[in-house]
């Protein structure tokens, strides 16, 4: 992240908005939001995205202020659809659309729940070539990995269905519980069969470089990022 444009900050004097640059794409960020206001560890899985969105048509679901959604129009997406149900983050992804100067005829984003809108695509048989799920964190501890494995395994299946037959799912999980406990890829096959798809595993990565693990802190391996080509 180009940090050169980052306002100097003090407590008193704190701005609505401040503006980084990631990738070469510049966004408006609220430091008053979720956690830091922005999620730098998705910025190598955002920057992959971007190569291999020309001409396809993108749904990111729990796009937050759109990061994943303005790499796939960088790389040449024909059409972007982002959905959350944060109206804050939604008018920081509009911002962040006007603030690249990017085509808004070409990218929308629609406040709804992701189960809602996903059902609602399924119903009217939509599909798109490449589906980003990025769900908040759902298991925040171990106690709850078993609910929670339910939650990404429903929520994945729904993305499957959604996602063009040899298509891709670029899925995640923040849930340090998940990712340690070593069962995301095995939810996912679960996912699979729910959907009655097959999926095959394209790429696997986590936080980018700058998020290095201290092997006395493995819980410092949170992120799971996985693409798929569902089949």
């Amino acid at each position: 992240m180009d940090a050169a444009d980052l306002k100097e900050l003090h407590p008193s004097t704190c701005p609505q908005r401040t503006k980084v640059i990631e990738n070469g794409i510049s966004y408006a960020i609220s430091l008053e939001g979720q956690k830091t206001g922005f999620y730098a560890d998705q910025r190598e899985n955002r920057m992959f995205l971007s190569t291999i969105s020309h001409g396809q048509r993108v749904l990111d679901v729990c796009c937050y202020s759109g990061g994943f959604a303005l790499n796939a129009a960088k790389g040449g997406a024909m059409s972007i659809t982002g959905v959350d149900t944060s109206l804050p983050a939604l008018e920081l992804a509009r911002e962040n659309i006007a603030l690249n100067n990017l085509d808004p005829e070409k990218t929308s984003f629609l406040r709804e729940d992701a189960n809602v809108f996903m059902k609602g695509a399924l119903s009217r048989n939509d599909s798109w070539d490449i589906v980003i799920l990025d769900p908040p964190k759902l298991a925040p501890s171990r106690k709850v990995l078993q609910s929670a494995s339910g939650m990404y395994r429903n929520l994945n299946s729904l993305a499957m269905k959604i996602t063009r037959r040899g298509g891709l799912l670029m899925t995640c999980s923040c849930s340090g519980a998940m990712t340690q406990s070593g069962t995301f890829l095995r939810t996912l096959q679960g996912a699979a069969s729910m959907a009655e798809r097959k999926i095959t595993v394209l790429r696997q990565s986590g936080a980018g470089c700058d998020h290095p693990i201290d092997p006395s802190y493995p819980e410092g391996a949170y992120l799971s990022n996985i693409l798929l080509r569902v089949l």
